[in-house]
């Protein structure tokens, strides 16, 4: 049903289709008049752009344990994937990057379950991206917009990811 998320949607490399897929699903049970559901998947991207992947919860049952681990710093795949491929000194085609993705895919299912318990159990509490000091600058004049929000002007920073992944500096 989700297969084509795979590989960034298509083979395009946009967003990682474990969490398209991961989204999809968070929006169809928390669906609700608080945008609840838009909390959980503005903490899944975020939290995602922060880890180092892969993780070591599934090396008991990997063909390739402790492999070299690299931050995804945005959930798109591109980025995530060519990240690690150049930390491990792998090519793009090899089983050990096809291994690295099942495991981040893993990991992102077993933090989705997590929150999906914190909420039903009612435990669930919104976390606040805070921008990282490099780009905390930025967003003093470029953001934070909100998920539903426009204003008019320079408040137009979309989403929660790192800046200069993609721009330069233009105040330097």
């Amino acid at each position: 049903m989700f297969a084509h998320a795979g590989q960034g949607y298509a083979g395009h490399g946009t967003l990682c289709g474990a969490l398209g897929v991961s989204s999809c699903l968070i929006n169809l049970v928390l669906y609700d008049e608080n945008q609840t559901y838009a909390t959980v998947i503005d903490r899944m991207m975020w939290w995602y752009s922060g880890m180092e992947f892969p993780t070591e919860r599934f090396d008991d049952i990997s063909k390739f344990p402790k492999q070299v681990k690299a931050k995804a710093m945005t959930p798109l795949c591109h980025t995530s994937v060519s990240k690690w491929t150049l930390a491990a000194g792998a090519e793009v085609t090899s089983k050990e990057k096809y291994e690295r993705c099942a495991k981040v895919a893993g990991e992102v299912v077993y933090t989705v379950v997590h929150y999906l318990n914190e909420y039903f159990d009612g435990r669930w509490k919104p976390a606040k991206w805070t921008p990282s000091k490099e780009i905390s600058h930025c967003i003093e004049c470029h953001g934070p917009e909100g998920f539903l929000e426009y204003t008019d002007g320079m408040n137009q920073q979309q989403g929660h990811m790192e800046c200069l992944l993609c721009h330069t500096d233009h105040t330097k």
